[in-house]
């Protein structure tokens, strides 16, 4: 795993492990909401850029890294979004890179209409959380995590960039008139801061992850 130092909401840093082989994060007990704005808007850049050298589905038991006991699978509520992850009851959790999207509103279920045309574009597609394959004909959800499909959401992430990009900024402004103030007291005192044109070069055989296909499509337009 690679750590990454990020910005706390609640002050100072904290450091989450990523790992590109596994597409998934570790968080150490609590860290997952102690994410200032900023720190989610880099981890999603980090696993907008992030590619495993090979993807393989993850094993049926996933240890803790930090005392290889088994993780527990866990259902999540964030508002209305559910998503889940892998805890270690003592020591934290190890949540998929597609869960951690979805936790934070970056993707969502496509519409019966758009699985329609992905049925129709291509047979099989990769789940974006373990990487298995799922058959379009046969599943609604992974058959191996039970992650159900997702898609990137270019207007969800626009919304969603926007709001934690506000969000940051709020939390970084400085207060200009009381830098002012505490300047002149301290004076004082010394003198007395998806698309779907992508899936139909696929090919109907085509295994693809649809939330990668999101990703990178976000890159290619970020690159004009």
């Amino acid at each position: 795993m690679r750590p990454q130092r990020l910005a706390s909401k609640v002050g100072g840093e904290l450091t989450v492990d990523l790992c590109a082989d596994c597409q998934a994060i570790w968080f150490d007990a609590y860290e997952s909401t102690q994410l200032a704005p900023g720190a989610t808007l880099q981890l999603f850049e980090a696993i907008r850029t992030s590619q495993p050298a090979t993807r393989r589905a993850l094993p049926a038991t996933l240890p803790c890294p930090r005392c290889t006991l088994p993780l527990t699978p866990t259902q999540d509520l964030q508002h209305t979004t559910r998503f889940s992850y892998y805890r270690c009851t003592s020591h934290g959790r190890f949540t998929p890179f597609a869960q951690f999207l979805r936790e934070k509103d970056f993707i969502r279920a496509p519409t019966p209409a758009e699985l329609a045309r992905l049925k129709a574009a291509i047979r099989q597609i990769s789940c974006s959380s373990c990487g298995a394959p799922i058959d379009l004909e046969r599943d609604s959800a992974c058959p191996y995590c039970r992650a159900p499909i997702a898609i990137l959401d270019p207007d969800a992430v626009a919304a969603t960039v926007r709001a934690l990009q506000s969000a940051e900024a709020r939390r970084t402004s400085v207060d200009v008139g009381a830098l002012v103030d505490a300047m002149l007291d301290a004076q004082r005192e010394a003198r007395g801061s998806t698309s779907w044109s992508v899936l139909s070069h696929q090919g109907s055989s085509a295994t693809v992850d649809l939330v990668r296909l999101g990703l990178d499509a976000i890159a290619a337009f970020m690159t004009r």
